[in-house]
């Protein structure tokens, strides 16, 4: 049998927002069969396979993919969530220090290593062979979140391992973290949005270039049909789910009405697209080559 790994897939994707240079590089995928509960533990298996075969997916299987974006900016190179790096746990995924080298850029370059929440797929490249992989850049993180894996508050029971990566992959870089709460400025031109309840100070962002605007929505959003179709739907790996509920219909609501490109990390690469209200609820529209012209 073919092995998907070794077919040629696109990795890395460019494309220029005012004067900023936006980068969005395939770090790796998972490949499941879960696709009811794991998109949306509160639906009905019917309700989800309706979706699916709405969007001619092939249900139960879904494709998870992990998509890291940098923004080069005049002054600054920031890296959003990098991955898995080397603790990726599949050959499907971990791709990114790798790709990196293929987009121009390096490791070293990196200015700002934004952290949009703690899970493992978010920080797990920080740390390559026991030192920084980022080695000149500044983390930014939500003051919440790190206090949320830092201290004793409860968790849901599948996330002890994401508190002792956190604390074995974060807290030793301290002294190089900002910690910031939403609606602070990042860089200029670069803004960080409440998108609190995937995890307990998950962020979004906006950036605006040159009157040319791009929200980034982290894990607001985890599947691109099921998410959208029905914002009270729950994704299963959000740490507070209700709270996740209330931000998802509030980012989702500001992206479709700011009618900018945005780009979300669980979406299928290269993950920018749009948010189309519907009459009942949203949908996702993929870009095409509208960032290309």
């Amino acid at each position: 049998m073919t092995d998907s790994r070794k077919n040629v897939r696109p990795e890395i994707y460019q494309f220029g927002l005012g004067n900023f240079k936006i980068t969005n590089i395939l770090d790796g995928y998972f490949h499941r069969e879960d696709m009811h509960p794991f998109t949306a533990m509160n639906a009905s298996v019917s309700e989800i396979e309706a979706i699916a075969k709405e969007h001619l997916l092939p249900y139960p299987k879904l494709e998870h993919n992990f998509v890291p974006t940098l923004i080069e900016t005049p002054d600054s190179l920031i890296a959003f969530d990098p991955g898995f790096g080397k603790r990726a746990p599949g050959p499907t995924a971990g791709w990114y220090n790798q790709l990196l080298e293929k987009t121009g850029y390096s490791p070293d370059e990196v200015t700002h290593v934004v952290i949009s929440h703690g899970h493992p797929d978010h920080i797990a490249n920080l740390i390559t062979d026991g030192a920084p992989t980022f080695k000149h850049a500044e983390i930014i993180i939500s003051r919440t979140e790190y206090e949320f894996w830092t201290g004793n508050s409860a968790i849901p029971d599948f996330r002890g391992p994401t508190r002792q990566m956190f604390q074995e992959i974060v807290v030793p870089l301290a002294d190089r973290c900002r910690f910031i709460e939403p609606d602070a400025s990042i860089v200029e031109g670069l803004t960080a949005l409440n998108a609190f309840g995937h995890s307990a100070g998950h962020m979004a962002f906006h950036a605006e270039s040159d009157g040319n605007e791009l929200m980034i929505l982290s894990d607001t959003i985890a599947h691109y049909a099921v998410s959208l179709a029905n914002l009270e739907w729950q994704f299963s790996m959000d740490d507070n789910p209700e709270m996740a509920v209330e931000s998802r219909k509030r980012i989702v609501g500001m992206a479709a009405s700011s009618k900018a490109p945005i780009i979300a990390f669980h979406m299928p690469f290269p993950s920018v697209g749009y948010i189309e209200q519907t009459n009942s609820n949203f949908r996702w529209v993929p870009s095409t080559y509208q960032m290309n012209i």
